[in-house]
Protein backbone atom coordinates (compact mmCIF):
# COMPACT_ATOMS: atom_id res chain seq x y z
CA UNK A 1 0.00 0.00 0.00
CA UNK A 2 1.27 3.35 -0.93
CA UNK A 3 1.60 5.90 2.00
CA UNK A 4 -0.74 8.20 -0.46
CA UNK A 5 -3.46 5.47 0.41
CA UNK A 6 -3.28 4.64 4.12
CA UNK A 7 -6.37 6.34 5.62
CA UNK A 8 -6.80 8.93 8.13
CA UNK A 9 -8.34 7.00 10.33
CA UNK A 10 -5.51 4.31 10.84
CA UNK A 11 -3.36 7.10 11.54
CA UNK A 12 -5.64 8.40 13.99
CA UNK A 13 -5.52 5.51 15.44
CA UNK A 14 -1.73 5.25 15.93
CA UNK A 15 -1.44 9.08 17.11
CA UNK A 16 -3.57 8.10 19.62
CA UNK A 17 -1.62 4.96 20.88
CA UNK A 18 1.53 6.93 20.86
CA UNK A 19 0.43 9.45 22.60
CA UNK A 20 -1.24 7.30 24.97
CA UNK A 21 2.16 5.46 25.54
CA UNK A 22 3.82 8.37 25.97
CA UNK A 23 1.92 9.48 28.74
CA UNK A 24 -0.16 11.90 27.31
CA UNK A 25 -3.98 12.47 29.32
CA UNK A 26 -6.81 11.19 28.00
CA UNK A 27 -8.74 14.59 27.12
CA UNK A 28 -5.53 15.04 24.60
CA UNK A 29 -6.17 12.38 22.92
CA UNK A 30 -9.70 13.41 22.26
CA UNK A 31 -8.53 16.86 21.09
CA UNK A 32 -6.18 15.29 18.36
CA UNK A 33 -8.14 12.88 17.44
CA UNK A 34 -11.68 14.31 17.13
CA UNK A 35 -10.23 17.56 15.63
CA UNK A 36 -8.96 14.70 12.84
CA UNK A 37 -12.19 12.83 12.39
CA UNK A 38 -14.08 16.24 11.98
CA UNK A 39 -11.71 16.52 8.83
CA UNK A 40 -12.06 13.47 7.68
CA UNK A 41 -16.13 13.56 7.65
CA UNK A 42 -15.60 16.76 5.58
CA UNK A 43 -13.28 15.42 3.49
CA UNK A 44 -15.97 12.59 2.83
CA UNK A 45 -18.87 15.66 2.54
CA UNK A 46 -16.61 16.55 -0.44
CA UNK A 47 -16.94 13.66 -1.82
CA UNK A 48 -12.68 13.21 -1.76
CA UNK A 49 -11.51 9.78 -0.24
CA UNK A 50 -10.38 10.42 4.09
CA UNK A 51 -6.86 9.48 3.15
CA UNK A 52 -3.45 10.77 3.37
CA UNK A 53 -3.31 11.67 -0.01
CA UNK A 54 -5.93 14.51 0.51
CA UNK A 55 -3.87 15.59 3.79
CA UNK A 56 -2.67 18.71 2.45
CA UNK A 57 -2.02 22.57 2.72
CA UNK A 58 -4.63 23.47 0.27
CA UNK A 59 -7.15 21.15 1.36
CA UNK A 60 -7.28 21.80 4.83
CA UNK A 61 -7.04 25.59 4.38
CA UNK A 62 -9.86 24.79 2.35
CA UNK A 63 -11.71 22.80 5.88
CA UNK A 64 -10.37 26.44 7.88
CA UNK A 65 -12.57 28.38 5.41
CA UNK A 66 -15.14 26.17 5.88
CA UNK A 67 -15.23 26.23 9.76
CA UNK A 68 -15.35 29.53 9.69
CA UNK A 69 -18.37 29.76 7.84
CA UNK A 70 -20.24 27.05 10.21
CA UNK A 71 -22.53 27.24 12.91
CA UNK A 72 -21.65 26.40 15.91
CA UNK A 73 -24.54 23.79 16.22
CA UNK A 74 -22.95 21.70 13.43
CA UNK A 75 -20.05 20.49 15.68
CA UNK A 76 -21.50 20.78 19.08
CA UNK A 77 -24.89 19.49 18.81
CA UNK A 78 -26.01 18.79 22.37
CA UNK A 79 -24.71 22.70 23.80
CA UNK A 80 -27.05 25.53 23.48
CA UNK A 81 -25.23 27.24 20.66
CA UNK A 82 -28.55 28.03 18.23
CA UNK A 83 -27.58 31.02 16.01
CA UNK A 84 -24.33 30.96 17.06
CA UNK A 85 -21.11 30.74 14.77
CA UNK A 86 -18.42 28.53 15.77
CA UNK A 87 -16.21 30.67 18.01
CA UNK A 88 -12.68 31.82 16.68
CA UNK A 89 -11.32 29.83 19.69
CA UNK A 90 -12.76 26.48 18.79
CA UNK A 91 -11.24 27.20 14.46
CA UNK A 92 -8.07 27.72 16.22
CA UNK A 93 -8.19 24.80 18.72
CA UNK A 94 -8.54 22.38 15.61
CA UNK A 95 -5.90 24.21 13.44
CA UNK A 96 -3.51 23.63 16.27
CA UNK A 97 -4.83 19.98 16.24
CA UNK A 98 -4.18 19.32 12.55
CA UNK A 99 -1.50 20.97 12.82
CA UNK A 100 0.53 18.65 15.44
CA UNK A 101 -1.01 16.01 13.53
CA UNK A 102 1.09 16.95 10.91
CA UNK A 103 3.99 17.14 12.53
CA UNK A 104 3.67 13.81 13.97
CA UNK A 105 3.38 12.54 10.15
CA UNK A 106 6.69 13.96 9.69
CA UNK A 107 8.08 12.78 12.58
CA UNK A 108 7.02 8.91 12.12
CA UNK A 109 8.38 8.93 7.94
CA UNK A 110 4.77 9.20 6.64
CA UNK A 111 5.45 12.64 5.29
CA UNK A 112 8.53 14.03 3.31
CA UNK A 113 7.86 17.69 4.89
CA UNK A 114 5.11 19.15 7.78
CA UNK A 115 2.24 19.52 5.15
CA UNK A 116 0.82 22.16 7.75
CA UNK A 117 4.05 24.18 8.95
CA UNK A 118 3.00 26.84 6.98
CA UNK A 119 -0.90 26.96 8.32
CA UNK A 120 -1.14 29.89 10.76
CA UNK A 121 -4.33 29.32 13.67
CA UNK A 122 -6.75 32.59 13.11
CA UNK A 123 -6.47 34.93 15.93
CA UNK A 124 -8.48 34.39 19.09
CA UNK A 125 -10.69 37.31 20.43
CA UNK A 126 -9.58 37.86 23.89
CA UNK A 127 -12.51 38.09 25.89
CA UNK A 128 -12.38 39.25 29.56
CA UNK A 129 -12.38 36.21 32.12
CA UNK A 130 -15.92 35.54 33.46
CA UNK A 131 -16.11 34.95 37.15
CA UNK A 132 -18.45 34.31 39.66
CA UNK A 133 -19.93 36.86 41.87
CA UNK A 134 -20.15 36.43 46.00
CA UNK A 135 -23.73 36.34 45.59
CA UNK A 136 -23.68 33.64 42.95
CA UNK A 137 -21.22 31.95 44.85
CA UNK A 138 -23.54 31.98 48.14
CA UNK A 139 -26.45 30.93 45.92
CA UNK A 140 -24.60 27.75 44.79
CA UNK A 141 -23.49 26.86 48.15
CA UNK A 142 -26.58 27.27 49.90
CA UNK A 143 -28.50 25.22 47.57
CA UNK A 144 -26.32 21.80 48.06
CA UNK A 145 -27.37 20.07 50.83
CA UNK A 146 -24.64 18.57 52.77
CA UNK A 147 -27.00 15.87 54.44
CA UNK A 148 -27.26 13.80 51.33
CA UNK A 149 -24.82 12.06 49.59
CA UNK A 150 -24.96 13.99 46.24
CA UNK A 151 -25.22 17.27 48.40
CA UNK A 152 -22.54 16.45 50.10
CA UNK A 153 -20.17 15.38 47.39
CA UNK A 154 -21.34 18.70 45.16
CA UNK A 155 -20.61 21.16 47.61
CA UNK A 156 -16.98 19.77 48.43
CA UNK A 157 -16.54 19.35 45.22
CA UNK A 158 -17.75 22.73 44.53
CA UNK A 159 -15.60 24.75 47.39
CA UNK A 160 -12.54 22.55 47.15
CA UNK A 161 -12.57 23.71 42.78
CA UNK A 162 -13.50 27.30 44.03
CA UNK A 163 -10.45 27.61 46.53
CA UNK A 164 -7.86 25.47 44.37
CA UNK A 165 -8.45 26.66 40.82
CA UNK A 166 -7.35 23.19 39.83
CA UNK A 167 -8.75 21.95 36.51
CA UNK A 168 -11.07 19.66 36.00
CA UNK A 169 -9.48 16.58 35.19
CA UNK A 170 -7.28 17.02 38.07
CA UNK A 171 -10.17 17.22 40.10
CA UNK A 172 -11.48 13.96 38.85
CA UNK A 173 -8.32 12.28 39.04
CA UNK A 174 -7.48 13.34 42.94
CA UNK A 175 -6.61 10.24 45.67
CA UNK A 176 -7.26 9.69 49.05
CA UNK A 177 -3.29 9.58 49.76
CA UNK A 178 -2.31 13.12 48.22
CA UNK A 179 -5.14 15.13 50.07
CA UNK A 180 -3.55 16.34 53.46
CA UNK A 181 -6.39 18.55 55.05
CA UNK A 182 -4.89 19.38 57.88
CA UNK A 183 -1.77 20.36 56.93
CA UNK A 184 -4.23 22.61 54.33
CA UNK A 185 -3.07 21.56 51.07
CA UNK A 186 -3.25 18.70 48.36
CA UNK A 187 -1.16 17.17 45.23
CA UNK A 188 -2.74 17.12 41.89
CA UNK A 189 -1.07 15.51 39.10
CA UNK A 190 -1.29 18.02 35.78
CA UNK A 191 -0.67 18.37 32.28
CA UNK A 192 2.57 16.42 31.39
CA UNK A 193 1.93 14.08 34.21
CA UNK A 194 3.61 16.73 36.70
CA UNK A 195 2.31 17.17 40.17
CA UNK A 196 2.28 20.85 42.30
CA UNK A 197 0.88 21.24 45.62
CA UNK A 198 -2.71 23.37 45.93
CA UNK A 199 -3.32 25.23 49.33
CA UNK A 200 -6.87 24.18 50.81
CA UNK A 201 -8.94 26.57 53.03
CA UNK A 202 -10.50 25.45 55.95
CA UNK A 203 -13.59 26.04 54.52
CA UNK A 204 -13.31 23.60 51.78
CA UNK A 205 -11.26 21.25 53.63
CA UNK A 206 -14.29 20.93 56.06
CA UNK A 207 -16.38 19.88 53.20
CA UNK A 208 -14.29 17.51 51.94
CA UNK A 209 -13.50 15.51 55.19
CA UNK A 210 -17.46 16.06 55.86
CA UNK A 211 -18.34 13.76 52.80
CA UNK A 212 -15.29 11.55 52.59
CA UNK A 213 -16.00 10.51 56.17
CA UNK A 214 -19.66 10.10 56.26
CA UNK A 215 -21.13 10.08 52.70
CA UNK A 216 -18.11 8.59 50.57
CA UNK A 217 -18.90 5.01 49.46
CA UNK A 218 -16.90 3.32 47.24
CA UNK A 219 -17.99 -0.12 45.27
CA UNK A 220 -14.52 -1.62 45.51
CA UNK A 221 -11.98 -1.65 49.29
CA UNK A 222 -9.35 -0.37 47.53
CA UNK A 223 -10.81 2.54 45.25
CA UNK A 224 -9.06 5.62 46.46
CA UNK A 225 -10.19 8.51 43.94
CA UNK A 226 -11.55 11.05 46.28
CA UNK A 227 -14.60 12.02 44.37
CA UNK A 228 -16.97 8.79 43.20
CA UNK A 229 -20.52 8.35 41.46
CA UNK A 230 -23.26 8.68 43.47
CA UNK A 231 -26.09 5.59 44.32
CA UNK A 232 -29.29 5.52 42.43
CA UNK A 233 -27.96 8.21 40.08
CA UNK A 234 -29.14 7.92 36.30
CA UNK A 235 -26.37 7.22 34.36
CA UNK A 236 -26.74 9.86 31.30
CA UNK A 237 -25.71 7.32 28.77
CA UNK A 238 -27.42 4.59 29.52
CA UNK A 239 -31.19 4.16 30.99
CA UNK A 240 -30.64 2.76 34.24
CA UNK A 241 -29.57 3.72 37.45
CA UNK A 242 -26.13 3.76 38.63
CA UNK A 243 -24.70 1.41 41.84
CA UNK A 244 -22.71 4.40 42.40
CA UNK A 245 -19.47 4.53 44.09
CA UNK A 246 -17.08 5.09 40.88
CA UNK A 247 -14.74 7.62 40.19
CA UNK A 248 -16.16 10.29 38.41
CA UNK A 249 -14.97 11.43 34.76
CA UNK A 250 -14.48 14.73 33.58
CA UNK A 251 -17.81 14.31 31.47
CA UNK A 252 -20.03 13.25 34.31
CA UNK A 253 -18.66 16.50 36.05
CA UNK A 254 -19.43 18.71 33.07
CA UNK A 255 -22.91 17.39 33.94
CA UNK A 256 -22.98 17.57 37.93
CA UNK A 257 -22.08 21.52 37.50
CA UNK A 258 -24.59 21.93 34.17
CA UNK A 259 -27.31 20.70 36.45
CA UNK A 260 -26.12 22.70 39.34
CA UNK A 261 -26.48 25.95 37.05
CA UNK A 262 -29.83 24.76 36.17
CA UNK A 263 -30.92 24.55 39.54
CA UNK A 264 -29.41 27.78 41.07
CA UNK A 265 -30.64 29.83 37.85
CA UNK A 266 -26.26 30.16 37.31
CA UNK A 267 -27.01 28.87 33.92
CA UNK A 268 -23.22 29.61 32.99
CA UNK A 269 -21.55 27.40 35.42
CA UNK A 270 -18.96 24.34 34.49
CA UNK A 271 -15.76 23.35 35.98
CA UNK A 272 -13.59 25.99 34.09
CA UNK A 273 -15.59 28.98 35.56
CA UNK A 274 -14.39 28.27 38.98
CA UNK A 275 -10.44 28.30 37.87
CA UNK A 276 -11.39 31.48 36.22
CA UNK A 277 -12.76 32.77 39.34
CA UNK A 278 -9.80 31.65 41.26
CA UNK A 279 -7.42 32.97 39.61
CA UNK A 280 -9.14 36.17 39.03
CA UNK A 281 -9.66 36.58 43.18
CA UNK A 282 -6.31 35.48 43.99
CA UNK A 283 -4.50 38.41 41.45
CA UNK A 284 -6.86 40.76 42.97
CA UNK A 285 -5.71 39.77 46.12
CA UNK A 286 -2.19 39.38 46.06
CA UNK A 287 -1.23 40.68 42.91
CA UNK A 288 1.10 37.94 41.90
CA UNK A 289 1.15 36.43 38.76
CA UNK A 290 4.26 34.29 39.30
CA UNK A 291 2.79 33.00 42.35
CA UNK A 292 -0.63 32.27 40.07
CA UNK A 293 1.30 30.43 37.53
CA UNK A 294 2.71 27.84 39.86
CA UNK A 295 -0.96 27.50 41.27
CA UNK A 296 -2.36 26.59 38.27
CA UNK A 297 0.28 24.77 36.80
CA UNK A 298 1.29 27.11 33.56
CA UNK A 299 4.40 26.24 32.05
CA UNK A 300 4.89 30.33 31.19
CA UNK A 301 3.14 32.72 31.59
CA UNK A 302 1.35 33.79 29.07
CA UNK A 303 -2.06 31.69 30.18
CA UNK A 304 -1.37 33.81 33.35
CA UNK A 305 -1.13 36.93 31.64
CA UNK A 306 -5.19 36.61 30.97
CA UNK A 307 -6.34 36.89 33.92
CA UNK A 308 -3.56 39.60 34.87
CA UNK A 309 -5.60 41.30 32.14
CA UNK A 310 -8.54 40.69 32.71
CA UNK A 311 -8.09 42.43 36.75
CA UNK A 312 -6.32 45.48 36.22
Amino acid sequence: MRKDDISLAQLTELLANEKAASGKSGQTVIWYTGAIRRYSDWLINQKLDPTLANFTLEQVGAYIVALQRAQARELHPFQPTEGRPLSDSSVNSYVRALRGFSNWLYEEGYIDEPALVRLKAPKVTQKAQPVLTAEEIATIVCSLNPRTEIGARDQAMFLLHLDTGMRAGELCSLRLQHVHLDDGYAIVLGKGRKERPVKIGARAAKAVRFYVLHWRRPTQVHEDHVFLTCRGVVNASAAFSSAGGEPLTVCALDQIFTRIGRQTGVERLHPHLLRHTFACMHLLRYRDPFALKSLLGHTTLQMTNYYCEAVR
